[in-house]
Parts: structure tokens; C-alpha cells; sequence
């Protein structure tokens, strides 16, 4: 029977002896035998707790001094297990906001700030899947964002260039993925293959004055360096071999970037866009890195120093070897962010020939015997540049 001796309750059996660190009833006994309030006893290895009656708490959440806790319904409280959603520590308090890792599942999991598992989420660079495992060594596609992820061993989402299965793949800081690093090119390894790139096309007409299109003349000296390479056992790929539409801000880039070609060599004419021009000469551009044009389709290479010097290289070889070929007034070695520069992933160079709003120097581009004297030019440094000079 219950007794109360000093203000305190006590258990007697029917042999008078007192019992302590047990239950009976479901009221909790402590060590000296006194009926527990508001205390928390241990027996047995198991933490129970007992409510201001004595009595304990059974199958339920309990929340005690500002902390949840979960007792079964023998009373015993949980701890480094889940009860539904929640997971209760080793402490027994259930996990708010806070990394655990649970070695049943062998997965970390992240508990929110009302004690939900996160499911389906990011939390900072980690990202929580189905279930609120914690995803790591795999691509993840968050359709919210629209885009792929990938996350590394530790969870976190990698960014800028990162090896996945021996192929490097390029990031943003923001971990969304952009695209696998195109092979580019090894420097000093050449394939003896030139991608050509005649200027505008289809509907972009591109300059025009005095009755003549730029891309027709970008497509007649395409076609006599085509041959005069082909002769001499280049071979040479093209974006475009007859008068069709071709993006100029990726496109061309993508065309050459998928092939084995060594250089880029994109052909144009100038104008200054004024009546009467006395602009003449021509220009070579080598690509220049500007912030203000970050590159869409070649992150890594863009601004490679191995592409930068070697276009820098393959423009200087056939600036100057054009200049000595036509007797052209030297307009400029210059560096530039045009898209086909920024996109292509090997050494390349666009080269503006001569002045079409310039009248003279518009006759004079037109004329075939002086668009050899182009072609001459161009293959003689292109010949420097594999030479090595």
C-alpha cells in the first residue's frame, strides 16, 4: 500500500517491503523509494520521467524545461531513434535545427526548427532527398531551379570545374551544373585541321555598301582558303558553306568546340558605319577577357592562359604575314570579347580584311587577284603558327 512519510509517498508490498527504482501503477519510485515529481529516474539503463502527480509519461510527447521528449508506452523515453518524422538524440531531446547522423541508415539528415525532418530541400550546400537523406556522390535534378547538381562525398554541392567518372564538368558558384569542359586543345599537338569561319550568312547580310554584301565577300575568301589549304593537306571544317542563318553568339562556337580542329580563324570585312569612310587597313583580334561578358558555353577554356597566348600567337603570325602579302595599311593587332572568341575552345582569331565603306578599298576587296593576296597571307601565317614562330 502507499504510504506518506515526510511529506513523501512510498510503495510497501504485501510484505511490508518498500520498493524503489521501479514503477508500479504508473507512478515512478526513485532509489530512496519516494514517489518521484517532476523528476526524471533512471532504471534499468532507461530514463523515465515523472509528471508533478508521480505520475510517468507513457506513449506520448512530453515537453520539459523547453524540450520535447518522447516516452513509449511502458514509459520508457526514446533516444537515437526516430519517432515518425522526428528524431530523438542521444540526450533524448529531439533535434531542432541541427545535423544528426543516424548509423542505422548510415546517413546524416537535417532537422528543421519545429523537429521535421528536411525532405526534398536544400539546407545551405547540402541538399536533403526523399526521406531526408542527405545526398552525396550522385547528381541531383532540383526542378525548382530547373537544374542538375552534383554532391560530393561531404554533401556539399561542388562548383567551378569538377571530375566526375574521369570527365571534368563545369559548375557555377551556385553549385547548377552548365556542361561537361570541351576537349579543347593541347598545346603544341596538332591535328593539321582548321575550322573556317565565314562571317554572317542567310538573313545576316552583315555590312553593305556599294551594291555588296560583307557575307558575300567573307564567302568568297572562304572559298579560295578552303582550297588553297586543302591543297596544301589541311584539312578544313566549316560553320557554313553556303548562304544559311548561323547563330554567331554560340553556334559557331559549338560546331567548332565538338570537332578536332587545331584553330579558329573567323573571316569578315570592316566599315566604320559612317558615309564616305577614309577608315582602311585590316584588323586581327585575338580574344580578351571582359567581365562585363562573361562566356555562356566555354567557362573553362575562355580564358585559358594556353588559349590566350596561342591565340595571341596564331593572330600576330597572320597579322603580320597579311600585311606583308597585301601591302594593307596595319589597322591594329587587337584583343577583343566578340562571341566567337569567347566561345571557341581553341586558338582563334577573327580577322577583319579590309574596309567596305571605304569606296577604294571596297573595289579594291572585291577584286580577286587582291582576295589571293589575302589568302596567301592567311596561309602563310597560319604555317608560321604550326611552325612554331
Amino acid at each position: 500500500k502507499w504510504e506518506k512519510i515526510n511529506d513523501s509517498w512510498y510503495y510497501f508490498d504485501k510484505d511490508g517491503i518498500m520498493l524503489s527504482n521501479t514503477t508500479i501503477n504508473s507512478y515512478l519510485l526513485t532509489n530512496s523509494g519516494a514517489m518521484a515529481e517532476n523528476k526524471w529516474v533512471l532504471i534499468d539503463k532507461h530514463w523515465y520521467f515523472a509528471n508533478s502527480s508521480g505520475k510517468i509519461s507513457q506513449n506520448k510527447w512530453e515537453k520539459i524545461n523547453g524540450i520535447w521528449y518522447y516516452f513509449d508506452k511502458t514509459g520508457i523515453m526514446f533516444s537515437n531513434q526516430w519517432q515518425g518524422n522526428y528524431y530523438l538524440k542521444s540526450s533524448g531531446a529531439m533535434a531542432e535545427k541541427e545535423w544528426v547522423f543516424d548509423k542505422t541508415y548510415n546517413s546524416w539528415f537535417y532537422l528543421k526548427e519545429n523537429g521535421t525532418f528536411a525532405n526534398l530541400e536544400w539546407i545551405g550546400a547540402y541538399y536533403l532527398k526523399s526521406g531526408g537523406y542527405m545526398a552525396k556522390n550522385e547528381w541531383i535534378f532540383d526542378n525548382y531551379y530547373n537544374s542538375w547538381y552534383y554532391l560530393k562525398e561531404d554533401g556539399q554541392y561542388v562548383t567551378n570545374i569538377y571530375k566526375i567518372s574521369g570527365k571534368d564538368h563545369i559548375f557555377k558558384n551556385d553549385g547548377r551544373w552548365v556542361s561537361e569542359v570541351p576537349e579543347g586543345f593541347v598545346k603544341g599537338q596538332y591535328s593539321k585541321t582548321i575550322f573556317l569561319d565565314p562571317g554572317h550568312g542567310g538573313r545576316d547580310s552583315g555590312a553593305y555598301y556599294y551594291n555588296v554584301a560583307e557575307k558575300d565577300l567573307n564567302m568568297q575568301v572562304y572559298r579560295k582558303l578552303r582550297k588553297k589549304l586543302e591543297e596544301l593537306g589541311y584539312k578544313v571544317l566549316t560553320s557554313r558553306d553556303s548562304d544559311i542563318d548561323v547563330d554567331f553568339i554560340t553556334e559557331r562556337s559549338r560546331m567548332v568546340n565538338k570537332t578536332n580542329s587545331d584553330i579558329f580563324i573567323s573571316i569578315h570585312f570592316n566599315a566604320t558605319g559612317s558615309a564616305y569612310s577614309k577608315s582602311s587597313g585590316i584588323q586581327t583580334y585575338s580574344y580578351s577577357d571582359e567581365p562585363d561578358y562573361p562566356s555562356k558555353i566555354n567557362q573553362y577554356w575562355h580564358n585559358h592562359p594556353d588559349r590566350m597566348s596561342e591565340s595571341k600567337r596564331l593572330a600576330t603570325s597572320i597579322h603580320s604575314s597579311l600585311l606583308a602579302e597585301t601591302g594593307a595599311k596595319d589597322a591594329g593587332l587587337l584583343e577583343s570579347s566578340f562571341a566567337v572568341l569567347r566561345e571557341t575552345a581553341k586558338p582563334a582569331v577573327l580577322l577583319e580584311l579590309g574596309y567596305m565603306d571605304n569606296f577604294a578599298e571596297n573595289q579594291q576587296i572585291q577584286d580577286s587577284h587582291y582576295q589571293d593576296k589575302l589568302v596567301a597571307g592567311i596561309v602563310k601565317g597560319i604555317q608560321k603558327y604550326y611552325a612554331g614562330k
